[in-house]
Formats: structure tokens, C-alpha cells, sequence
């Protein structure tokens, strides 16, 4: 696993210890999950803007979802 170093003033790590704690993780564990998350959401947006970019517009009412689901199993 490769080491990073991260500089937090006393509050930032007091506040992040805390959230860390509560949630029965290290402050590492803490930092590295945040981070993943944060990484993870930014690409399910960029994903969601480039679908957008694709649509043409064609929507389907749910029954209409449902039966084309049926149909293709």
C-alpha cells in the first residue's frame, strides 16, 4: 500500500477524529473511505452527465418497462 502525507490544522483533524471514532475507525481508514466515496461519487456524476448528453428524449411508462423486461427474459 503506498504512503501519502496529508497536512490537517488541529481543528480539521480534532473534527475528523471525532467522525473517525464515532464510526469505530481509524483516522486513517476514516480519510482513505472518505476519499474513495468522494472519488466514487464524482464518477457516478460524470457518468450520469454523459447519459444525459446521450438521451434522445424516449421515455416509457413503468408498465410498459415492465412488460418489455418480461419480454426479453
Amino acid at each position: 500500500m503506498a504512503m501519502c502525507e496529508i497536512e490537517f490544522d488541529e481543528g480539521e483533524r480534532g473534527l475528523i477524529q471525532g467522525h473517525a471514532d464515532a464510526a469505530g475507525m481509524s483516522f486513517s481508514e476514516f480519510v482513505r473511505s472518505a476519499a474513495l466515496e468522494r472519488a466514487e461519487d464524482m464518477a457516478d456524476i460524470k457518468a450520469y452527465d454523459e447519459a444525459l448528453n446521450g438521451d434522445d428524449g424516449t421515455r416509457y411508462p413503468m408498465e410498459e418497462v415492465v412488460r418489455m423486461a418480461e419480454e426479453a427474459e
